[in-house]
C-alpha cells in the first residue's frame, strides 16, 4: 500500500486477515528536495512502547482517565469552532495556535482536544509536551510554572478586568459577560481580578512553590487500594470525582505540601482550616467553606445575596441570571459581578490562591454593603 502527502511517501507492507491489517516491517522514506532518508523499524521496536503488551508508556490507563475528562466530553469542538474559540476548543486550532501564534478561519474537521493536542509522540518518539513556554496572559502578566504552562494557554481569562469593568447600562451586562469561564491561571498568578482603587493585593505561596503548577496537583495519582478511579488525577485532571458512587477528593494532589490533609466527611472539600472566619458567619471553617460563604454573600439560593438585591437585580432569587433591558450598573456593582464570576468560574473554591480570592471577595462585598466589616481580610 502506498500513501503520499506532499514530500512524504510511506510504503506499508502487510496482509489482510479476517478484515484486519497486520503491520509487518514498514519502510518510511522522507524526501525533502533532493535529499532522502530511509528509516526502517519494526512494531516491537517503535510501536510497542505504547501499544505493546508490556508498554513503556501507560497509554491505555491514561486514556481511561482522558475518557472521563472535560477535554473529551464537553463537546466544545462541535460548536466553538470560530471567533477565536477554536484556539482552545479544538485539537486542530490549539496546534495551529502553538505553531503560529494565531488561528485563522474555521477548522474544517474539528475534533476534541486529545492525546496529540498536548503530546507529540510520533514526532519526537516520546511524550514530550507540545509546549512549555511561559504564557503571557490577557492582562500582560506572565504565567511561568513549568509543565503547567501548557495548560495556561487555554485556562486563562479572555478579558482584562481593568478595561472591562466600568459603569454601564444593565443591558450591556449579559450572562456571558466577564472573564470567560476559565481564569485559573490568572487566579494562581494573583492578577486580573477587579482590584478596587486604594486596596492592596497579594498571593498565596502556590505560584512560588509548586514547580509545574497545574500538572503537579491535577495529575497526581491517588493512592490506596480503593482510591484509584479514572475520574481522579492523571489524565482526567480532576481533583474531585466519583469512587464507589460517592464524591471523592484526591488528597494526593495536596499531601506533599499539606501533610495529613484529608477530605471533610460527606463534603467535597479539604479539611485544611482557614486562618480566620472570613465569611463572618461566627465559625472558622475549612478554607473552601469560607470562600463558599463569601460567594454566597453575593449570590445564594435563598435570594438574599447582594447581587440579588440590587435594583434591578443581577441574579434572580433562585440564583439564575436575571436578564434586564433597563437600568444602570454602577462601577462597584460591575466590579463585584466580575469578581464573583472570576472566583466562581475558577472552580477551586479558593485553593488556587486563597489570599487573592478572599481579598477580592471581601472588597466586592464591602463595595455593595458598607456595613460589612472586612477586618478579617488577609
Amino acid at each position: 500500500m502506498v500513501r503520499s502527502r506532499g514530500g512524504l511517501k510511506t510504503w506499508l507492507l502487510g496482509v489482510s486477515l479476517a478484515g484486519f491489517f497486520l503491520l509487518t516491517a514498514p519502510t518510511v522514506l522522507f524526501a525533502e528536495g533532493e535529499a532522502e532518508t530511509v528509516v526502517e523499524f519494526s512494531f516491537s521496536e517503535s510501536c510497542g512502547a505504547c501499544h505493546g503488551s508490556e508498554p513503556e508508556y501507560p497509554v491505555l490507563g491514561a486514556r481511561l482517565g482522558y475518557d472521563t475528562s472535560g477535554h473529551k466530553n464537553n463537546a466544545n469542538s462541535y460548536y466553538a469552532n470560530g471567533g477565536g474559540c477554536q484556539r482552545c476548543h479544538t485539537n486542530e486550532g490549539f496546534i495551529e495556535f502553538v505553531n503560529t501564534g494565531k488561528v485563522e478561519g474555521f477548522v474544517e474537521y474539528p475534533s476534541q482536544p486529545g492525546c496529540f493536542t498536548c503530546h507529540t509522540p510520533h514526532e519526537t518518539g516520546d511524550f514530550t509536551l507540545r509546549t512549555t513556554k511561559p504564557v503571557q496572559l490577557a492582562d500582560g502578566s506572565t504565567f511561568d510554572l513549568g509543565e503547567g504552562n501548557l495548560c495556561a494557554n487555554c485556562h486563562q481569562a479572555r478579558q482584562i478586568a481593568a478595561k472591562l469593568v466600568q459603569a454601564m447600562p444593565a443591558e450591556k451586562v449579559s450572562s456571558h459577560w466577564g472573564a470567560h469561564h476559565g481564569p485559573q491561571s490568572d487566579l494562581v498568578n494573583g492578577t486580573n481580578a477587579w482590584e478596587f482603587p486604594g486596596k492592596s493585593y497579594s498571593s498565596s505561596p502556590h505560584k512560588a512553590v509548586v514547580k509545574d503548577g497545574c500538572a503537579t496537583c491535577h495529575m497526581a495519582l491517588p493512592e490506596g487500594r480503593y482510591a484509584f478511579s479514572p475520574e481522579l488525577g492523571g489524565h482526567s485532571f480532576r481533583v474531585a470525582g466519583e469512587v464507589h458512587e460517592a464524591g471523592k477528593l484526591n488528597v494526593s494532589s495536596c499531601v506533599t505540601c499539606h501533610e495529613g490533609i484529608k477530605q471533610v466527611r460527606g463534603e467535597e472539600i479539604f479539611d485544611l482550616s482557614a486562618k480566620a472566619d472570613y465569611d463572618l458567619d461566627g465559625t472558622v471553617e475549612p478554607l473552601q467553606a469560607e470562600v463558599e460563604g463569601l460567594l454566597e454573600r453575593l449570590v445564594n439560593h435563598n435570594g438574599t445575596g447582594l447581587l440579588q438585591k440590587l435594583s434591578p437585580p443581577m441574579y434572580k432569587a433562585d440564583g439564575s441570571w436575571n436578564s434586564v433591558k433597563s437600568g444602570q450598573r454602577s462601577l462597584e456593582e460591575v466590579g463585584a459581578l466580575y469578581n464573583y464570576k472570576f472566583i466562581l468560574e475558577d472552580r477551586s473554591k479558593g485553593v488556587h490562591n486563597a489570599t487573592y480570592a478572599i481579598q477580592v471577595l471581601h472588597d466586592s462585598i464591602a463595595a455593595l454593603d458598607p456595613s460589612f466589616i472586612s477586618s478579617k481580610r488577609p
